[in-house]
């Protein structure tokens, strides 16, 4: 079971079958959605993540396709959803043990800012 949730508490959630493609994106899209340079992903299957706690997840459309999910009280980001894809992209710094999920790969390496310099013997080059 991986769980996690947002800084107050406010949001929670579960998942009990295994993830994928835990990844960094530093799209332009994920930058100004997060306010950082990198946001590490890791996907679940959308049919086996629970959502719990005292609120709900508040969505906004960032795209045509492309909702992000974050808690209305303190502002996390907790996840974005592509409408009709089987998987929900959770931010691995929601989960209540982020070491459980290291990214293997990167997107959209070319809209990081230069100075940003992600090394792992992980990353797919």
């Amino acid at each position: 079971m991986y769980t996690g949730g947002c800084l107050c508490g406010n949001v929670r959630y579960g998942a009990i079958e295994e993830p994928i493609f835990p990844h960094f994106c530093s799209c332009h899209m994920c930058q100004r959605w997060s306010g950082s340079a990198v946001v590490a992903w890791v996907d679940f299957p959308r049919a086996s993540l629970t959502f719990e706690g005292n609120g709900e997840l508040t969505l906004y459309r960032t795209c045509e396709t492309t909702q992000r999910g974050f808690c209305s009280v303190c502002g996390s980001g907790i996840c974005a959803l592509d409408d009709g894809s089987e998987y929900i992209s959770i931010t691995i710094g929601t989960l209540d043990d982020p070491n459980l999920m290291v990214p293997e790969s990167q997107s959209f390496p070319e809209s990081a800012p230069s100075w940003l310099k992600i090394e792992s013997s992980r990353i797919e080059a």
